[in-house]
C-alpha cells in the first residue's frame, strides 16, 4: 500500500476559515471600546486529533477564532464569556491586568494568536478559574503553533492513524522517487510525526527535507515548521505543563476532570522528550476508573511506543 503524496503547495499557506460562523460587534466591558466576536454556526473534525486531544476541521481551526480581545486595554477572553456581567470589585481586578498588559504591549500588531490565548490566562486568573482551565488555554495556544507548522493535514484519525502512516512513508521513501515526490513525502511525514508528538523522528525528516534542494516558498515553510515546533510549541507547553501540575497536587478535585488532566500532563511530557516522568501518569490514566473510555485508550495505546 503507498502513501498518496499530499500537495506541498497546500502546506505551504495559511488556511484559510470553511466551517459556517457569525460576527457580531460586542463592547468591551471595561472601556465600553467595540471589538469583533465570533460565533460558531457549525464544524467538522475531518483533519482528525491527535493525542493531546487536539482536534481538526478543515479549512482552518475554530480555536483561531474563539477568542476576543479589544483594541485599546487588550482585555481578551473566549468569545462566550466576553460580556458577561461582573460586579465592580471583579471589574476592578480586571482593569488592574489591564494595566499591566497595556504596559507589556508595545506593538499590538504583533500579536498573534497564541499571544492573545496568554494574555487571557491573566484575565481568566484574575477570575478565580482554575489551574486546568488555565492550562488548556496554554493548550490551545501550543495547539495553534502546531497549526502554523503543518498546515492541514486531513485523516488523522489519533496517534494509532499517525504511526501507520508513518510506516507507509518509510515505504514509500524506500522507492524510487523523483526529487518533488520525495520532497512531497519527506515534509508530508515531517508533518504526521508533528502532531504524534514524535520530536525525533519529525527533526530527521525535516532535516531529509532540507537536503532536497528547496525553492524560496519551501524554505520559508521550512523555517516557519522549525520556529514552530523549536519555539513557540514548548513554550505552551510548558505553562500548560506548570499549570497541570499545580491543579493535581491539590486535593479534592473532581475524579473524572483530575483524569483527563493526569493524562494531558502524560502527554504533554512525552511530548517534551521526558517520557520517563510520562510514563507512570500514562499507567495511572489507564488504570483510573474516573478516566473516560477515551482517555483510558489513549493511555494504553501511548503506553505502547514507550
Amino acid at each position: 500500500m503507498r502513501l498518496a503524496p499530499v500537495i506541498l503547495a497546500a502546506a505551504l499557506s495559511l488556511p484559510a476559515w470553511g466551517a459556517r460562523m457569525a460576527t457580531r460587534v460586542a463592547h468591551c466591558p471595561l472601556d465600553g471600546a467595540e471589538a469583533r466576536t465570533y460565533v460558531q454556526i457549525s464544524s467538522n473534525t475531518l483533519g482528525g486529533w491527535d493525542s493531546d486531544l487536539a482536534s481538526y476541521a478543515s479549512h482552518g481551526q475554530w480555536r483561531e477564532y474563539a477568542i476576543t480581545t479589544c483594541p485599546k486595554d487588550y482585555f481578551t477572553l473566549l468569545g462566550t464569556d466576553f460580556e458577561t456581567p461582573r460586579d465592580e470589585a471583579t471589574l476592578a481586578r480586571l482593569r488592574e491586568v489591564a494595566r499591566e498588559v497595556q504596559a507589556e504591549v508595545r506593538d499590538p500588531t504583533t500579536l498573534e494568536t497564541w499571544d492573545r490565548y496568554a494574555i487571557a490566562a491573566r484575565f481568566y486568573r484574575a477570575l478565580g478559574s482554575d489551574e486546568a482551565f488555565v492550562g488548556g488555554l496554554y493548550l490551545t495556544a501550543s495547539w495553534l503553533a502546531r497549526d502554523r507548522a503543518v498546515g492541514e493535514y486531513l485523516g488523522l484519525e489519533g496517534p494509532k492513524a499517525a504511526r501507520e502512516t508513518l510506516k507507509l512513508g518509510e515505504a514509500e521513501l524506500a522507492r524510487a522517487l523523483s526529487n518533488a515526490d520525495r520532497k512531497k513525502v519527506t515534509y508530508n511525514l515531517a508533518r504526521v510525526a508533528e502532531r504524534l508528538g514524535d520530536a525525533s523522528q519529525r527533526d530527521r525528516y525535516l532535516d531529509a527535507f532540507a537536503t532536497l534542494g528547496l525553492d524560496d516558498a519551501e524554505r520559508e515553510a521550512l523555517a516557519r515548521f522549525r520556529l514552530m515546533v523549536g519555539t513557540v510549541e514548548p513554550r505552551f507547553q510548558d505553562l500548560a505543563i506548570a499549570e497541570y501540575r499545580a491543579y493535581l497536587g491539590k486535593p479534592g478535585r473532581p475524579p473524572a476532570e483530575a483524569a483527563r488532566v493526569t493524562y494531558l500532563l502524560a502527554d504533554l511530557l512525552r511530548r517534551r522528550g521526558r517520557a520517563a516522568e510520562a510514563v507512570p501518569l500514562y499507567r495511572q490514566a489507564a488504570d483510573d476508573p474516573a478516566s473516560s473510555e477515551q482517555i483510558r485508550d489513549l493511555a494504553r495505546t501511548m503506553l505502547e511506543g514507550l
